[in-house]
This record gives structure tokens, sequence and C-alpha cells, in this order.
């Protein structure tokens, strides 16, 4: 397993900053995008799939 969770309750912004770390974390599946808009939709503006519409009014 990783490193153990900080427990310092109120960390140095130069703490926080070492803590920040590349996941790597990518796509699970190569066609995940195909995958995700089949089920949800094209994408959003901002990448987000199956995101509710805006500007209309709630029912």
């Amino acid at each position: 397993m990783g490193a153990p969770r900080p427990t310092d309750p109120d960390p140095s912004q130069a703490q926080q900053a070492a803590l920040l770390t590349e996941s790597g974390n990518g796509p699970t599946t190569p066609d995940e995008a195909e995958l995700l808009a089949a089920k949800f939709g094209q994408p959003n503006s901002a990448g987000v799939y199956g995101a509710p519409a805006t500007g209309g009014s709630a029912a």
C-alpha cells in the first residue's frame, strides 16, 4: 500500500504541495470515451458525460 494519510490538522502550504502527486490514473479501457458516449451521450463543453442540461426551467 501507499504511504499513510497525513494527520496534521493544519499543514503548511509547503507540506500540502509535497503531498500532490500525479496519480497516473487514465482511462480504464482504451475505448472508454466511446463507451461513455454510448451510455450517456456526447460530453458537454467541460468534458462531462451525462451532465444535466443547463438553462432550462425545472419542472
